[in-house]
């Protein structure tokens, strides 16, 4: 039987003096697989994973993580995040920057500084150990808020976007580096409106459209059939 470590039910949150937002969200993610989360921009998607990073708590609903609710340490030392949009102070270098995070989780410097130069040669930029991500390409910065929610070893790791704003090249390095993931073990959860270019890395699939999900289980056709033919169809039926 598979693990389920993500697990998301009777989630609701509608924004104050609007309709806008999420209802009745159900769905599971299990151990070891590529999850993709998939929906137009403004489909809810972004909500959801706010809610389940805890960075939103003003919702109806439970999540859970591996078993621990999703606001607990016990959940977040198994959750590592990598949201669309990075973030990165001006005045740190790399490592400067990872080790302080590392330091900040009670990780072991020494350790941690080791696991650091692994990371930052396994996704090819070691030359950037000493230079500064606030100044970095849209992709050099992703890799290096990829090493920021790997650095204490989630088992789930979420991606906001991954493959968004990015060249050619980053994006097929993006989606080797999420084979790897899995092939290490993790399980990730992925969320994107590019369907095409995930199609072959996907285990499983959940569907959402304006704040509902449509579909959530195995990836049983290609995606661009699939979204067809529970969303698209269903909003012709409606």
């Amino acid at each position: 039987m598979n693990t389920v470590v993500l697990k998301v039910s009777n989630l609701n949150k509608i924004y104050k003096n609007s309709n806008r937002g999420v209802q009745d969200i159900n769905f599971e993610v299990h151990k070891g697989q590529i999850h993709a989360f998939i929906g137009e921009n403004g489909a809810g998607k972004t909500t959801i994973i706010k809610s389940i990073v805890d960075a939103y708590r003003d919702y109806q609903g439970e999540i859970l993580i591996n078993g621990f609710s999703n606001k607990t340490p016990d959940a977040k030392k198994f959750l590592g995040y990598v949201p669309e949009k990075s973030l990165f102070p001006k005045e740190l270098k790399t490592k400067e920057y990872l080790i302080l995070l590392a330091t900040l989780s009670n990780l072991d410097k020494q350790k941690a500084s080791k696991d650091i130069d692994l990371f930052l040669s396994s996704l090819n930029i070691q030359d950037f150990a000493n230079a500064k991500p606030y100044d970095f390409s849209s992709g050099q910065k992703r890799k290096i808020a990829l090493i920021q929610a790997l650095i204490h070893d989630p088992e789930l790791i979420i991606l906001d976007e991954p493959l968004a704003n990015l060249d050619p090249t980053s994006r097929f390095d993006f989606i080797q580096i999420i084979q790897n993931l899995k092939k290490e073990g993790k399980t990730i959860f992925l969320s994107s409106h590019n369907l095409s270019e995930i199609d072959h890395i996907v285990d499983s699939v959940t569907l959402i459209n304006k704040g509902k999900i449509y579909y959530t289980g195995a990836k049983n056709q290609n995606l661009n059939d699939l979204y067809y033919n529970q969303v698209i169809e269903e909003q012709i039926k409606e």
